[in-house]
């Protein structure tokens, strides 16, 4: 095998392996970042969503909520109707395993390779700002 030739080994978690270390990178399922080029990454059911995305999320939620408007729920994902799919798709939040116990949230955002619903958002959001003062 030619080592000059880069390991591209892709894992159901977006992780790359690296070529020098032979070591997964572990990368976010919603921006592509990976581990060292982002300041925490949160592990989900199947995906993770770095600080950053979780920060955009709760940025998206709080304007939506100054404009007064709800973001649309997951029964109607804004990407569907921005690209006219109206086919029957999974929408199920990838961070967590919800049941009649732990419904997901109301809201779903996209990513690349994942979906988190707003309340797995609000729980990354406490973990980070624990995380921080302590």
């Amino acid at each position: 095998m030619n080592s000059d030739l880069p390991i591209n080994f892709h894992s159901d978690y977006s992780g790359v392996l690296d070529s020098q270390t032979q070591r997964q990178i572990l990368r976010c399922s919603f921006c592509g970042l990976g581990e060292g080029e982002v300041a925490r990454l949160f592990e989900g059911h199947s995906g993770y969503i770095c600080d950053e995305c979780v920060d955009v999320c709760i940025q998206l939620l709080q304007d939506y909520r100054e404009m007064g408007i709800k973001p649309p729920k997951v029964n109607q994902p804004w990407y569907k109707k921005l690209l006219g799919d109206n086919g029957g798709g999974s929408s199920a939040c990838s961070f967590n395993v919800h049941d009649r116990n732990n419904p997901q949230g109301e809201r779903l955002f996209p990513g690349i390779d994942a979906q988190i619903c707003d309340k797995c958002i609000r729980a990354c959001e406490v973990l980070k700002s624990s995380l921080v003062l302590g």
